[in-house]
């Protein structure tokens, strides 16, 4: 559904927006009135100078009024270039607040809102949006007021000046009114494809640019031009649309403004018998021009309010979106690290209703102890690891850590209690030892120091020219994947967490660095708990006990020996990947 030309709820929350600076906009609005004011005084001084000294032939008050419409003018030069410096000051903090707001709510979002919503629209939100926001307030909204202010201004001198001349020149009016309706609902049919076809291209762009290695590996390159192709088309012929609208809409405005002169000239004298002066009719004729100039800027607007309107709808959607994951009140906080005991008690999940992953799923893993979890892939391995750090929440059950519910605990000592190891590593932009620390003040160049000899990963790091202040390039391709993922181990141990979670961390890692993976692994999991999801199962063989997964259950549990003697669901597993290795 598309929003309302202007949604008054929406213009009340983009005020308060504006109230943080609100000592800046009321100087805006005073140079905006200043500007107005000595602009409206300027033809009516022509028309004194004219009819009353030069008709006259009065130098000397002539000089007068030429002195001061140069005052005016300079005036009225300080107070439109100060107007235009602030407002734009203020629309850029508008901006700025809004951005961070945005930021602060996408990190405050719950997992559940990024598996259903696309990275693009994200970005449009973050950025198009909040650009349309800024434009609408800084040049919009605050450009409507000073142009109806001058259009009252307008009116009134024009009355004080003639009123007969005034209600002559307001004949063309309803013209105007009937043009502008015409084109407000053209601009804005046109107006809605071009954002729409913008949000698609941002889409598509967003996943070509992702998936680049996917398209080129399986030579897809001709289906990503085509559909970027048809969305670039979309947003061209929207485009045109407005651009015709455009180009017959402003020269009906200028016919209508000189309508409106020829009527004071013709009908006004001929008609009438009206006896008008030189400088009343120059003074009319400049002040028509005045008249009609905003209404056609604040025509000129209205592609402006339509997608600022729906800008600010999506963004204060976003900014309204509710967080599943929040802190309970009066969240338990932990101030040095926790035993690492986890207890599952029949728990169920799913990601939606009609799709249940775990179905009353029980264990209960010791502190210090190492335990695997195995499955067939949809088993439910990876959920049970969202549900430990809190990125879902459970339907039904419990899940406890040192006896403890862990919807209980300050979601940031929560998750500092646990380092998760994935399987694909994100580096960010920045330096080695800033990929390690996460850019995390408190963490000294001495811990990521010997956290990366620790895990072996610096041997690595002393061969490169800058060591640890190397960055990483894009997606960290400086780095082999072995390497990554010692990087990974060191951003872990780094943390000192109580639990460790490896997520089929050794799956992608290269012969070259496989022993000095598996050293790292027992360094970092010294004295921890650990849960370990391992791809290749000969890889767990040395753990403590292996819970296997089937459709969301518990169907085994034991140690290696144990559950290879029980011929069943692991047994079967384990064949399988020892056959497939053959």
């Amino acid at each position: 559904m598309a929003p309302k030309y202007l949604d008054i709820n929406l213009l009340r929350r983009l005020l308060r927006y504006v109230r943080r600076h609100l000592m800046l906009a009321v100087v805006v609005l005073v140079f905006m009135l200043g500007f107005n004011l000595l602009s409206v005084l300027q033809p009516y001084l022509i028309k004194v100078g004219i009819d009353e000294h030069v008709a006259n032939q009065d130098l000397n008050g002539l000089q007068h009024i030429v002195l001061l419409l140069g005052g005016i003018l300079l005036g009225a030069f300080v107070c439109q270039f100060l107007f235009s410096v602030l407002v734009q000051w203020l629309g850029q903090k508008l901006l700025f607040d809004l951005r961070l707001d945005l930021l602060q709510k996408v990190l405050d979002l719950s997992s559940d809102y990024f598996d259903r919503t696309a990275v693009g629209k994200i970005l449009t939100n973050v950025t198009n949006d909040v650009e349309a926001i800024r434009e609408f307030i800084s040049e919009g909204i605050v450009t409507v007021i000073a142009e109806l202010l001058k259009v009252v201004i307008i009116s009134a001198a024009m009355f004080l000046l003639n009123y007969r001349l005034a209600l002559l020149a307001f004949i063309t009016i309803p013209l105007f009114v009937l043009a502008t309706a015409l084109f407000r609902r053209s601009i804005r049919t046109g107006f809605r494809g071009v954002r729409k076809a913008n949000a698609e291209i941002n889409t598509t762009l967003n996943e070509t640019i992702t998936g680049i290695r996917e398209i080129k590996l399986f030579n897809v390159a001709g289906r990503a031009q085509q559909s970027f192709a048809g969305h670039n088309r979309h947003y061209l012929s929207a485009y045109l649309r407005t651009v015709h609208s455009y180009a017959l809409y402003f020269p009906i405005l200028t016919l209508v403004s000189n309508l409106s002169m020829m009527i004071i000239l013709f009908y006004g004298h001929y008609a009438l018998g009206m006896t008008v002066k030189v400088g009343e009719i120059f003074a009319f004729f400049a002040y028509i021009n005045m008249f009609f100039m905003p209404l056609r800027q604040l025509a000129e607007k209205f592609n402006m309010f339509q997608s600022a309107m729906a800008a600010a709808e999506r963004v204060f959607r976003l900014l309204d979106e509710p967080v599943s994951i929040r802190n309970q009140p009066a969240a338990v906080t932990v101030s040095q690290l926790v035993n690492g005991e986890i207890e599952f008690r029949n728990v169920e999940f799913s990601y939606n209703p009609d799709s249940p992953i775990l179905k009353d799923l029980s264990f209960r893993i010791r502190p210090g102890e190492r335990v695997a979890l195995v499955g067939h892939t949809g088993s439910g391995k990876t959920t049970i690891i969202s549900l430990l750090n809190r990125l879902y929440d459970i339907q039904s059950g419990s899940i406890l850590l040192d006896s403890q519910d862990i919807r209980r605990y300050d979601l940031h000592d929560l998750r500092h209690q646990i380092a998760t190891v994935p399987q694909d590593v994100f580096l960010f932009t920045g330096k080695l030892g800033e990929n390690i620390s996460l850019f995390q003040p408190e963490i000294s160049s001495q811990d990521i120091e010997t956290a990366a000899r620790q895990v072996h990963l610096d041997r690595f790091i002393r061969m490169l020219p800058l060591g640890y202040d190397q960055n990483v390039l894009e997606e960290g391709k400086l780095l082999s994947a072995g390497q990554k993922q010692l990087l990974s181990f060191a951003r872990a141990l780094v943390r000192r967490p109580a639990i460790i979670i490896l997520d089929e961390a050794t799956a992608n890692v290269d012969s070259a660095t496989e022993q000095l993976i598996e050293d790292a692994i027992q360094n970092l999991l010294k004295g921890r708990t650990a849960i370990i999801i391992a791809h290749r199962l000969s890889t767990i063989r040395a753990v403590d006990r292996i819970l296997v997964l089937d459709h969301g259950r518990l169907v085994e549990e034991g140690n290696h020996e144990t559950l290879m003697s029980r011929r069943g669901v692991y047994h079967d597993l384990y064949q399988m990947q020892a056959f497939l290795s053959n």
